[in-house]
């Protein structure tokens, strides 16, 4: 907020209308849900698998190696799996944002649209890019569907790991 705040006016002339207001509501909502849910799930899960891993290697560090490998798989497919969909979720903030951008102009100029007839343009230039955005967004599901595809095996069929951990 304050790097935002602490640019030149004219650096905020530049951009469309309501891109800052935008790209500023969607960086809070984003912090609101990492914060408020994700976080906690993310420090209890952390800490019942790090006193998992030391109770299990104080009892057998080789059992725990090879159990351990369904844990490590998980991470990095996430690795590499999350550059992909963090590019894709940008694309769909930049459709946002250009949507966001036809709206504020248009009710910043009501009037002015009003009496030139251009609510049916501009209502189709909202629709394009509201509708790009929801084909963008759609485009994700199959990298969320990839990336959380590990996890899911390793819950649904805990047979898994326990064969393995068996074998040995």
């Amino acid at each position: 907020m304050r790097s935002v705040l602490g640019q030149p006016i004219s650096v905020l002339d530049t951009l469309p209308p309501g891109q800052a207001a935008a790209i500023i509501t969607i960086t809070a909502n984003i912090l609101q849900i990492g914060i408020s849910e994700k976080l906690s799930i993310f420090i209890q899960g952390t800490t019942l698998v790090v006193a998992a891993i030391i109770i299990s290697f104080y009892y057998s560090w080789s059992l725990t190696l090879v159990t351990s490998s369904g844990l490590l798989f998980i991470a990095i497919f996430y690795a590499i799996t999350i550059p992909f969909l963090v590019k894709r979720l940008k694309q769909v903030e930049q459709a946002d944002i250009k949507a966001s951008a036809i709206a504020s102009e248009v009710f910043s100029s009501v009037r002015m649209v009003a009496a030139c007839g251009a609510e049916e343009k501009m209502a189709k230039r909202y629709s394009h890019w509201v509708e790009e955005s929801l084909r963008r967004g759609r485009s994700m599901s199959p990298m969320v569907a990839i990336q959380q595809a590990p996890g899911k095996i390793t819950r649904e069929y805990p047979v898994l790991p326990v064969n393995l951990t068996n074998w040995f």
